[in-house]
C-alpha cells in the first residue's frame, strides 16, 4: 500500500530525501499552462511548504539535485517569453451578432519549450535564483549534478537532422559559455556524474560516431568523459553487435542503470564502473522497463525495474504478471536484499534514508504515489 498519493494535477519527476523529509519536484498542469513545482512533506504526506515555479510561460521540471549548502536546484525546460509587437496593433472592432451566437474559445498556440531553465531554492522553500539558456529548438533536460561552481545539466535537443545530446554548465550568475553538443542526428544523453576535479561523465545512447568511436551494435549505450572546459576526452561504447543498448540513469558511485534488447528479449541492466570507465560488475534481469539506480551508501546500491520472470537468487520470486521489484547490491555486486512493490505499475524514482528506509515513487492504480518497500 502507498504511504500517500499526490494530487492528480501534479506530475512528479522525482524526489529528494533527507531524514524523514521528502522534497517532490515535477510539473503542475493547469487549464492553459504548465508550471514547475517543488514541495516538502513528511512521511505521511503532510505539506511543510510548497512552491510553484512559474515565469509566466509554460515550464516543466524534470530533474533536481542538492548542492553543498543544502539548496535545491530544480531544472527543466521552458518556453521563451513572447515579445508583443505593439507597432502593428489594430484597434478592436465590435461586430454585429443578431443571432446571439457564442463564439467558440480557441486556446492559444503554445510555444515550444526551447529553453533550459533552472531554479535555485533554499531548504525552507524560498526561490533564490532563476537562470535560463535558449537552444532555439525543443529541448528536454534529463539529469543534473552539483559542481563547485554551480550545476552541470545534460539532456537532448532537436536538430535539423534529428536529435543530439548536450552538456551545459553554470557559474554563480547563470549558464556559462556554449553548450557542448554530443552527436548531430541520433544521440541521447540521459544522465551525468561529476568527478572530484569538476570534470563530468555523461551517459546515454547513440547510433552515430562519437569521439571517433563507431557504432558497434544496433544502438550502443555510450559513456563520455567531459573535461571541465566542456571537451569530450574519452568515449566508451557497448560492444554487442546485435543489441540495442541504452544507459538511462547513473549515481555518484558510477552505478549505471539501463536496458538491453536482444533477440526480442528486453532486460534491465545494472553495471558498476571504475573511474577509468572499466566495468567492475554487471547483472541483468528480464524486464519491461529500464533499470533505475540509486546509491543508498558508497557500499550499497539499488535498482528498480518491472520484473517479468523468476529470479533464481530470490526464493519464491515467480511473478505471474509484470511486477515492480527493487534489488540491493553490495559494492562487489552481490545481491543482499530484495523489496517487492506489487501495486506499482511503473517505477519513477528511488530513495533511501536511515529514518524511512527504501522508498519508491511510482505509478499505481490510484495515480502517482510514494511507497515504502517491503522486504521479500
Amino acid at each position: 500500500m502507498p504511504l500517500f498519493s499526490l494530487p492528480e494535477n501534479e506530475k512528479p519527476a522525482g524526489f529528494l530525501i533527507s531524514g524523514n523529509t521528502l522534497n517532490f519536484f515535477g510539473t503542475s498542469a493547469g487549464m492553459t499552462s504548465t508550471d514547475g513545482f517543488l514541495k516538502s512533506t513528511n512521511e505521511s504526506g503532510v505539506i511543510q511548504w510548497s512552491l510553484i515555479l512559474d515565469t509566466g510561460v509554460d515550464e516543466i521540471a524534470t530533474t533536481a539535485t542538492k548542492n553543498s549548502a543544502g539548496e535545491i536546484w530544480i531544472v527543466g525546460s521552458s518556453a521563451k517569453p513572447s515579445i508583443l509587437d505593439t507597432s502593428t496593433v489594430v484597434p478592436a472592432v465590435t461586430s454585429l451578432n443578431p443571432d446571439s451566437v457564442t463564439a467558440e474559445i480557441v486556446p492559444p498556440i503554445r510555444n515550444d519549450l526551447t529553453q533550459v531553465i533552472a531554479w535555485r531554492v533554499s531548504s525552507s522553500g524560498m526561490l533564490l535564483q532563476t537562470i535560463t539558456y535558449d537552444f532555439g529548438a525543443p529541448v528536454l533536460v534529463r539529469s543534473v549534478a552539483s559542481t563547485d561552481f554551480g550545476i552541470a545539466v545534460v539532456g537532448n535537443y532537436s536538430t535539423p537532422q534529428g536529435s543530439a545530446g548536450f552538456v551545459l554548465q553554470s557559474g554563480a550568475n547563470g549558464f556559462v559559455g556554449k553548450a557542448t553538443s554530443i552527436g548531430k542526428s541520433d544521440t541521447e544523453i540521459n544522465a551525468v556524474s561529476r568527478k572530484s576535479d569538476n570534470s563530468l561523465i555523461v551517459f546515454g545512447s547513440s547510433t552515430e560516431v562519437i569521439g571517433g568511436k563507431k557504432l558497434m551494435g544496433v544502438r550502443d549505450g555510450i559513456i563520455a568523459s567531459i573535461s571541465s572546459q566542456g571537451k569530450i576526452t574519452n568515449v566508451v561504447r557497448s560492444s554487442n553487435s546485435k543489441a540495442t543498448r541504452s544507459w538511462q540513469s547513473s549515481t555518484p558511485n558510477l552505478v549505471l542503470g539501463g536496458d538491453s534488447i536482444l533477440g526480442g528479449k528486453t532486460e534491465a541492466v545494472i553495471t558498476k564502473f571504475a573511474p577509468s570507465l572499466i566495468p567492475i560488475w554487471t547483472t541483468r534481469f528480464a524486464s519491461q522497463t529500464s533499470a533505475i539506480t540509486f546509491d543508498a551508501s558508497s557500499n550499497s546500491h539499488m535498482m528498480a525495474f518491472t520484473s517479468t520472470s523468476a529470479i533464481a537468487a530470490i526464493a519464491g520470486w515467480k511473478p505471474k504478471k509484470t511486477t515492480t521489484l527493487i534489488l540491493n547490491f553490495d559494492s562487489k555486486g552481490a545481491l543482499v536484499g530484495a523489496y517487492g512493490a506489487p501495486t506499482v505499475i511503473s517505477p519513477i524514482a528511488l530513495g533511501f534514508s536511515r529514518d524511512l528506509g527504501v522508498l519508491l515513487l511510482g505509478v499505481s492504480a490510484k495515480g502517482v504515489s510514494i511507497f515504502h518497500s517491503l522486504t521479500r
